[in-house]
């Protein structure tokens, strides 16, 4: 993987009257332009903006030595946002070649912003959900899908980073061959939990926030420390919504009572259609402390028999559908 750690520290150019926050993500305009070179051999062109969220903004391009598409992350240098950039790719580096985390071929400057050109996903869980007829993903693919999500997390918790933002929208299915495999991705809000010698950092007295309301664990709430199962919390979270096409807090705006809801709710409220044996992912979950190390093979084995078989050479409905 080729890198420039030489980021850029400059702020970005704001015309008269526009705020910092005019600029930011899918709201800003495009911070690069059609056929820009990236790279130090200058062998990534930009094509097309494809996708922006709150922070930056991903484009197609294409690697000109192997004609492969590539995505290209762009966040602006100078601010917080490089920040996120920065911790991102650090976590990919450590994670490369590692199954269910995107390849990086490039990090570097541009201008006044900051990029990483890495491998092409395809569409997030969140997107797929939202395409389907029923707006629910199957039992059968949201428990594969699972399954995945969770060794994902035990490889990364494994080089000791916590993810700290893990929702549909964070989760991508890979393209072709790949397209039955599940990558994680946004890692701006990561934390490493360990220290060098395998041993837990110290807990604070007081965290800020981190995550989505909506996915987080209640512990996020009141503003603990996180820790590997505040990462599971959010995929317990995140495949309700997929399967059930909702969660049981989607329109409660105080954050209180969202707190109070996740402290509070029995397992059958929040996945009415799941088998009563799922509940004990709940439970299991229940028992384990900001510093346990969770086993990761009894919430797969959990997922696991909440269908009669798990077919992992079946297509996606998605696929099917062609959605």
């Amino acid at each position: 993987m080729n890198r420039n750690r030489n980021v850029n520290k400059q702020n970005g150019h704001l015309k008269p009257g526009q705020k910092p926050s005019d600029l930011r993500g899918k709201n800003a305009p495009p911070y690069m332009e059609k056929d820009t070179l990236l790279g130090k051999e200058k062998s990534f062109m930009v094509e097309k903006m494809i996708a922006g969220g709150g922070f930056g903004q991903v484009y197609r391009a294409r690697n000109l030595d192997t004609g492969e598409e590539v995505a290209v992350k762009v966040e602006r240098a100078g601010t917080n946002d490089s920040q996120r950039m920065i911790l991102e790719s650090k976590v990919l580096d450590e994670m490369l070649g590692i199954k269910h985390f995107p390849i990086v071929y490039y990090i570097g400057p541009h201008s006044t912003y900051n990029f990483i050109v890495m491998q092409m996903l395809g569409k997030n869980l969140g997107d797929i959900r939202k395409l389907l007829p029923t707006k629910r993903i199957s039992i059968h693919s949201a428990v594969r899908i699972g399954i995945q999500i969770v060794e994902a997390l035990s490889l990364l918790h494994g080089k000791g980073w916590l993810h700290r933002d893990l929702k549909p929208t964070n989760c991508c299915l890979g393209l072709d061959e790949k397209r039955k495999t599940v990558y994680l991705v946004d890692f701006g809000m990561s934390r490493k939990f360990r220290n060098d010698d395998g041993s837990h950092r110290d807990s604070r007295h007081y965290c800020g926030f981190r995550g989505t309301t909506r996915y987080c664990s209640y512990r996020m709430h009141d503003r603990r420390e996180q820790g590997p199962v505040d990462d599971l919390w959010c995929l317990y979270y995140s495949m309700a919504e997929l399967i059930e096409g909702y969660l049981p807090w989607r329109d409660v705006e105080s954050v209180d009572e969202m707190a109070q809801m996740k402290k509070i709710l029995k397992h059958k409220m929040i996945f009415p259609s799941m088998p009563s044996r799922f509940a004990s992912f709940d439970r299991n979950l229940r028992r384990l402390r900001q510093t346990s190390s969770p086993d990761y093979v009894k919430f797969q084995n959990i997922l696991a028999s909440c269908i009669k078989f798990v077919d992992n050479n079946a297509e996606f409905e998605w696929d099917v559908l062609g959605v």
